[in-house]
């Protein structure tokens, strides 16, 4: 008989997102910026995995490059796929956009493996979190109209009506 050397796969994955803001005019937080996503995928295990793909819950959120084709024991590929998220005025009331994304992979035999995102380490499942800065302010125009009453000229009992705009200046 053959002297018979199991070999135990171990199927892993890891994943890296890390966000940049972009802030579009006018300057400070504002709907219609954007935040590009970079997505770093490890196949932390003992066999080559295929068909890695990433998702991510975040609403509105444009997905690039899936899936990776193979991906070999040990490597990382931190190029292919990309994201990008335009800015809603909910994200700036929040005070920012906070989520993690999903790492599909594909193994030789047996089940796919997964990873939740971390912000930094492939040892962390943390959320990315970008803070967007709130800038509140207001503004106030008051204008009066003088409505003279009889007798002619300012005496008690005239009026003065008033309007008020109130603006939002902030983000």
């Amino acid at each position: 008989d053959p002297t018979d050397i199991p070999l135990t796969p171990e199927p892993s994955i890891a994943l890296i997102k890390a966000g940049t803001y972009v802030d579009n005019p006018p300057t400070g937080a504002s709907p219609g910026d954007v935040i590009n996503y970079a997505f770093t995928v490890t196949n932390t295990g003992n066999v080559t995995l295929t068909n890695v793909n990433v998702t991510d819950p975040l609403p509105g959120i444009v997905i690039s490059g899936n899936p990776i084709a193979t991906l070999a024991p040990g490597a990382s590929d931190n190029t292919t796929i990309t994201g990008t998220s335009t800015i809603t005025q909910a994200d700036i009331d929040a005070g920012g956009v906070t989520n993690q994304a999903l790492a599909t992979g594909t193994p030789p035999t047996g089940p796919d493996v997964t990873d939740t995102s971390d912000d930094d380490s492939n040892l962390e499942d943390d959320p990315t979190d970008i803070p967007l800065t709130p800038e509140p302010s207001i503004a106030l125009i008051k204008a009066g109209t003088y409505v003279d009453n009889p007798p002619t000229g300012a005496s008690p009992g005239d009026v003065i009506n008033y309007a008020f705009t109130v603006t939002n200046t902030g983000n």
